[in-house]
C-alpha cells in the first residue's frame, strides 16, 4: 500500500500542474496521502484541494479538477475518486488490496516500516528514576512507553540512543545515606531515628541486613552503598521488563568534571542570567517561561535545575538531531523550564519534544488499592511483574494515551480469557501459526499461498482484514510524527477482532483448495503482521498458550 500512496502522491502532483495559475501559486510541492478513517471514505484520502483553495476557487471546484485530472490518467489501481466536503477520497480495486498479502509475505521484515526518519539521530531518555528506591509502577509506565517509542522510531528509519539518566547527587542522595544508616545502626541495637523527610520504606532494612562492616575512613559509604545496590536492583528489573539501555549518565560527573559551571558561564556570556536577592537567576521568561528561575541559591548551593540544564547542554553537544525526554507527572512544571534552556543554548525549541506520562491508578476488581511513597507504601514494578507478568503490564501501560490517567485492573491482567487484551492478542497469534501447522499437514506449503489467487478474497470479513492490514505503515508513520504509541495497541487489538470475526464466519482450510491456499495466505500475512506489532510494543509473542 505504501507504493498506491506515493503513486497517488505523484499523480497529484501531476494533477496540480493542470489547475488555473492562482492556484498552483500556493502549491508547497508537499502532498499528502493517508489512510481513509472511515470505511465509507474509501482506502485513502487527501486534503490537498482544501489546502489549495481560494476565496473564488472552493475546495469542491479544486476537488473537481483534480478528480478530473487523475481519471485522464488511468492509473490501473484505481476503482474510483469520490469528492467529500473538499477532501479527495480514494477506492483501490479489490485485486490491488489483495495484492497487499504478496507484498507482505515477500518482504515479512520491512512490511510497515519507512524512511521518515532517514537516518536522525534521536536520544530518548526515559525512566531515569532517582536511585533512592525500587522502581514503582509510575516507573514502569513510562519504561513500557519509552521502549515501545524507541522500537517503533528505528522501525521508521531513525537512530535512536536510549538514556538513563542517574540523579545520584544532591540532597536527596544525603537523606537516602541517613536513612540507610539508621535503619543498620537500628539492626544493630541503637535506637536511631531515620530522618523525618528522609526514606522510610521496608527495602531499606533488607538493604541493611546486606552490609557485613562499615569502613571507617569512607563517610559517604552508607550513600555509595544505596545508590550501588539500588542502581543494580533497578537494572535488573528494567531487564526483566525487556527494556535495555544504550547509555547511562551520572549527575556527579557533571558536578566532578566542572560541566554545571561550564554551563553556569555560557548562560552568563549569553546574557541569560543576573543576579537579584542573593540568588543567581536564569531569565527564562525570556523564551516563554512564566517566571524567572533560581539557578544558584543564597547559599551557593544549586537548584535541581542548574545540573538539569547542564545535562541537556550535554545532549545538545552530542549532535542529536531531536531530543525526546519522558517524564513523569511531578515535572509538569519542568516543561517551559527545559525549553527555555535549551532555547537560550541555541537549541530550537520545536526539536526537543518532552512527553508527560501520567499516574497509575490500580485496582483489584472494584477495589482501589491506596499507596503513600512518601511513607514506603507502593507497589513496585517487581511485585506487579510478580503479579500479572510483563507482558500484560506493558500492554496495559501503553494501552491509554501517556497523557492520559490510567487505571489498571490487576484482577483482569491476570485473568486467562479473552475479556484481557493482551491475552487476546497472544491467543490470536497462536491461532494463525495453528492454522499454517494445521495447513501444513493437510498438504498444503507456503510456498503455494505465495502463487494463490488471491482475487478469490471476496467476503467482507477479508475486505476488512485486508484493509486493516494495509493500515500498518500509516499507523507506523502517524505514531513517528506524533509519538503516541497507544495507537498502535489500538490498532492491534482492532485487528484481533476482525480476524476472530473472519474466523468465526469462514473456514480457512476447506474443500476448495484454490480458496484455501488464498485464506492461507492471508493467514500468513496476518501472522507476519501480528508478530512485527507485538515485538514493537515489546509484548513476548508466543507459539503456544
Amino acid at each position: 500500500m505504501k507504493e498506491v500512496r506515493e503513486r497517488l502522491a505523484e499523480a497529484l502532483k501531476k494533477a496540480v500542474d493542470r489547475l488555473p495559475a492562482e492556484l498552483r501559486e500556493g502549491f508547497s510541492g508537499q502532498v499528502a496521502v493517508v489512510p481513509s478513517a472511515k470505511k465509507e471514505f474509501g482506502d485513502f484520502t487527501s486534503n490537498l484541494a482544501l489546502k489549495l483553495a481560494r476565496k473564488n476557487h472552493p475546495a469542491s471546484e479544486v476537488a473537481g479538477f483534480l478528480k478530473q485530472a487523475l481519471l485522464e490518467e488511468h492509473l490501473d489501481f484505481l476503482d474510483r475518486v469520490e469528492e467529500k466536503s473538499g477532501f479527495l477520497n480514494f477506492f483501490l480495486k479489490k485485486q490491488t488490496r489483495a495484492e497487499l498479502i504478496r507484498t507482505i509475505l515477500t518482504s515479512p521484515e520491512t512490511f510497515g516500516s519507512c524512511s521518515l526518519g532517514a537516518g536522525k539521530k534521536v536520544l530518548l531518555e526515559f525512566v531515569s528514576a532517582n536511585p533512592t528506591g525500587p522502581l514503582t509502577i509510575a516507573h514502569g509506565r513510562q519504561a513500557a512507553f519509552g521502549e515501545a517509542l524507541a522500537r517503533i522510531l528505528t522501525f521508521a528509519g531513525y537512530q535512536v540512543t536510549r538514556e538513563y539518566y542517574h540523579n545520584d547527587a544532591g540532597r536527596q542522595i544525603r537523606l537516602l545515606g541517613q536513612s540507610l544508616k539508621a535503619r543498620y545502626e537500628q539492626l544493630h541495637g541503637k535506637d536511631t531515628p531515620v530522618p523525618e523527610d528522609g526514606y522510610h520504606g521496608h527495602y531499606l532494612i533488607d538493604l541493611a541486613r546486606k552490609i557485613k562492616s562499615v569502613p571507617e575512613d569512607q563517610p559517604d559509604f552508607f550513600e555509595k552503598f544505596a545508590v550501588e545496590e539500588i542502581s543494580r536492583s533497578i537494572r535488573e528489573d528494567l531487564a526483566r521488563f525487556g527494556v535495555t539501555f544504550d547509555s547511562y549518565i551520572s549527575e556527579q560527573t557533571f558536578h566532578q568534571q566542572g560541566e554545571v559551571q561550564a554551563t553556569l558561564r555560557d548562560l552568563e556570556k549569553a546574557g541569560c542570567l543576573y543576579q537579584a536577592e542573593g540568588a543567581t537567576w536564569f531569565r527564562s521568561t525570556s523564551f516563554g517561561d512564566d517566571k524567572d528561575r533560581v539557578l544558584v541559591k543564597g547559599d551557593g548551593s544549586l537548584t535541581y535545575l542548574a545540573p538539569d540544564i547542564a545535562y541537556h547542554r550535554y545532549k545538545i553537544v552530542r549532535g542529536y538531531d531531536l531530543i525526546i525526554d519522558i517524564l513523569g507527572p511531578d515535572h509538569h512544571g519542568y516543561v517551559p523550564r527545559l525549553k527555555a534552556a535549551v532555547a537560550a543554548l541555541g537549541f530550537p525549541q520545536e526539536k526537543i519534544h518532552i512527553i508527560i506520562v501520567q499516574l497509575t491508578t490500580l485496582f483489584r476488581g472494584q477495589e482501589k488499592l491506596r499507596m503513600s511513597t512518601r511513607a514506603g507504601e507502593f507497589i513496585s514494578l517487581r511485585q506487579l511483574m510478580d503479579e500479572v507478568g510483563p507482558d500484560a503490564a506493558k500492554f496495559f501501560f501503553i494501552f491509554r494515551r501517556a497523557e492520559s490517567h490510567l487505571d489498571f485492573d490487576l484482577k483482569l491482567a491476570k485473568t486467562q480469557s479473552l475479556e484481557n487484551p493482551v491475552y487476546y492478542l497472544q491467543y490470536a497469534h497462536v491461532r494463525l501459526l495453528h492454522l499454517q501447522q494445521f495447513a501444513a499437514q493437510q498438504g498444503f506449503s507456503q510456498q503455494e499461498c505465495l502463487q494463490a489467487d488471491l482475487s478469490l478474497l471476496q467476503e467482507k470479513e477479508e475486505e476488512s482484514l485486508i484493509k486493516q492490514l494495509g493500515d500498518f505503515p500509516g499507523v507506523i508513520e502517524r505514531i513517528s510524527q506524533t509519538l503516541e504509541v497507544h495507537q498502535l495497541a489500538e490498532y492491534l487489538l482492532a485487528l484481533a477482532r476482525f480476524f476472530h470475526s473472519w474466523y468465526q464466519h469462514h473456514r480457512v482450510v476447506n474443500q476448495q483448495r484454490a480458496l484455501t491456499l488464498a485464506r492461507l495466505a492471508l493467514v500468513q500475512a496476518l501472522q507476519v503482521v501480528f508478530a512485527r506489532a507485538m515485538q514493537l510494543l515489546n509484548i513476548s509473542v508466543p507459539d503456544r498458550m
